[in-house]
């Protein structure tokens, strides 16, 4: 499960590496340079971890001016947060439905058959398109390795 204090501090660590080693672009790398540099003892995450990204409800919940959530029709706070629907779920209704709002505070819920993309655009996130080697990001596995 995703733990946003262990992330911060792994982001923190990866800064520090940026500082001191500004040409090195591999993360993986940073990180263990700037723990040895730091005398930290790196962690070692899975991949089930490691791939995921805050959900739009963790977001919310950490960050309350995210864009993520907004005000719940029925109780009125700032928690009603967009959700994405996959085409076999049962919230989707056999593919009618495509995105959801759900109030982490009540549990109302609202279906809509908009797609997430448009929702985003909508709540003003700008996401752009990029891939990992525009942000010159690269992994382990770029290599080819395992």
């Amino acid at each position: 499960m995703f733990n946003i204090e262990e992330h911060k501090e792994r982001i923190r660590i990866i800064n520090h590496g940026r500082t001191k080693w500004p040409q090195e672009k591999n993360i993986t790398k940073l990180y263990q340079m700037a723990c040895k540099d730091l005398g930290i003892e790196p962690k070692t995450i899975s991949t089930s971890t490691a791939s995921h990204l805050p959900t739009p409800e963790e977001s919310a919940k950490e960050n309350p001016q995210s864009k993520f959530s907004i005000l719940c029709p029925k109780c009125n706070k700032k928690s009603y947060v967009l959700r994405g629907i996959c085409k076999g779920c049962k919230d989707a209704e056999g593919g009618v439905y495509k995105t959801m709002f759900k109030c982490y505070e009540c549990n109302h819920v609202e279906k809509s058959k908009e797609p997430l993309v448009i929702w985003m655009q909508r709540l003003g996130i700008e996401f752009g398109t990029q891939s990992k080697q525009s942000l010159g990001i690269k992994i382990v596995t770029d290599k080819g390795e395992k």
